[in-house]
């Protein structure tokens, strides 16, 4: 009988430890469940970028650094029921190109995932509670070095309403209770596109009709050359390579010398669901007849990255009427009051655009010709970029003022081996994005059969 009393009190203890566990895990639940972001705020430096989250509660974090494995890290916040939009926030300075938050509602969990660049070495966090904040460091490695010498008391400085040093927390805080998440992808917001059988290009041969474009100083044959002729050339090219693969299809928005606005432009990409949306450009060396090179563009918002940039946005930002008449589209016109939805759309495909880029550019300079005189990967405020369901790019492919640019861009060999670099381009970005995809890949000396 005393055994038999002894197991049910020993029983009895078991569930009420359960309970209490149970209990005590609902109050923690239930109370981590209400806390809310109430603002963000980020700085940057040489050698350290500072992301800061104010919270009107403490919370549980947890910090998985991937730096120098996948080129990211992240921070999970944990008890945050409320569903968050996805964004993606560029930052765009010497340690990271953007931060990407994404929200797990049916987990309680908010995740902010930094992709850095390769001057990052280390992520750090640390904390203050009143109010609470956290702050998420991303440092350099002379940063890093630096702190190791001061015995790691060296901290990046506050901003304004981040008024006092933080408390370096370094064991890492982890909620058990909260089931596993996956890892995030390599890059923000790119597995987002639907998987087809066949990916549609929208190739937009720039100018045309009474638009011109620029016009070579050089005469061939006789006259000058204007970009209106090249574009719809090199389109062509592009178009073939794209119709003979298995998986892929290129629409134009021009087929010959017509005059098409950049809003009818944008509109036939939409209507006809594209999958990317690549613009064929020559470039104008505004009274510099030596400028030559490659550039690629992407949209931003906020405006160009240079002068240069911003010059060469104002002059594609362009459109002749039917009267032969120039109407310009100045930065306002993209700066316009945007729904949510919009503005959500355009910073969701903006990433994706700026990856495009890259890959063209990279893509270019598999030529000796184009590597030696590439100007890099720019964004400006080019409304033909302007679209919500796809990304898009802006391709100066070279400068038709310039005399011995111009006899490359003219020669049909080259014409060929450019697009064949696009057409590479293309394939790697939509091989990244979509598993199913498979590349097909051309050889450069393709262009010389």
């Amino acid at each position: 009988m005393k055994t038999i009393k002894a197991r049910r009190v020993r029983t009895g203890l078991k569930w009420g430890r359960w309970l209490v566990l149970t209990c005590l895990f609902a109050i923690l639940h239930f109370h981590l469940a209400a806390a809310t972001v109430k603002r963000i705020s980020w700085e940057s430096a040489a050698n350290y970028t500072r992301f800061a989250i104010e919270l009107d509660q403490e919370i549980v974090y947890h910090l998985v650094d991937s730096i120098r494995e996948k080129g990211y890290y992240y921070v999970d916040l944990y008890g945050i029921s409320a569903a968050y939009r996805r964004r993606v926030l560029e930052i765009d300075d010497q340690l990271v190109r953007n931060v990407e938050s994404i929200s797990y509602p049916e987990h309680g969990v908010l995740r902010f995932v930094f992709y850095v660049k390769p001057a990052a070495s280390l992520a750090r966090i640390s904390k203050e509670t009143a109010p609470f904040r956290l702050y998420i460091d991303t440092l350099s490695d002379f940063a890093q070095s630096l702190a190791s010498e001061t015995g790691g008391t060296t901290s990046p400085p506050t901003s304004p309403w981040l008024s006092s040093q933080p408390i370096v927390i370094r064991d890492k805080q982890v909620n058990k209770y909260v089931p596993p998440i996956p890892e995030p992808p390599l890059q923000p917001l790119l597995s987002g596109r639907a998987v087809g059988p066949r990916k549609i290009v929208i190739i937009d041969p720039g100018h045309g009709g009474a638009n011109q474009g620029a016009v070579s100083t050089a005469l061939v044959s006789g006259r000058p050359v204007a970009e209106k002729e090249l574009t719809l050339q090199f389109a062509y090219h592009l178009k073939k390579l794209i119709d003979s693969s298995p998986n892929m299809v290129a629409l134009l928005t021009r087929t010959g010398d017509t005059l098409v606005s950049l809003s009818d432009r944008v509109a036939f990409a939409e209507k006809q669901k594209g999958d990317l949306f690549i613009s064929l450009h020559m470039n104008d060396g505004a009274g510099n007849p030596n400028a030559r090179g490659p550039e690629v563009f992407y949209l931003s918002q906020k405006g160009a990255d240079d002068a240069a940039a911003k010059a060469v946005a104002e002059r594609e930002n362009i459109d002749v009427l039917s009267n032969g008449m120039e109407t310009r589209h100045d930065a306002p016109l993209l700066a316009q009051v945007l729904t949510d939805l919009e503005r959500q759309k355009l910073e969701s495909w903006q990433y994706e655009s700026y990856v495009v880029a890259d890959r063209i550019l990279q893509s270019l300079q598999q030529h000796p010709y184009f590597r030696s005189y590439a100007r890099g990967v720019k964004s400006a405020n080019f409304v033909v970029l302007k679209n919500f369901y796809m990304p898009a790019v802006l391709v100066e492919v070279g400068f038709i003022t310039n005399t011995d640019e111009l006899r490359l861009l003219i020669s049909p060999k080259f014409q060929k081996l450019t697009a064949i670099l696009l057409y590479n381009a293309i394939n790697s970005y939509f091989a990244q994005t979509d598993p199913n995809f498979q590349p097909d890949y051309k050889r450069m000396s393709a262009a010389l059969e």
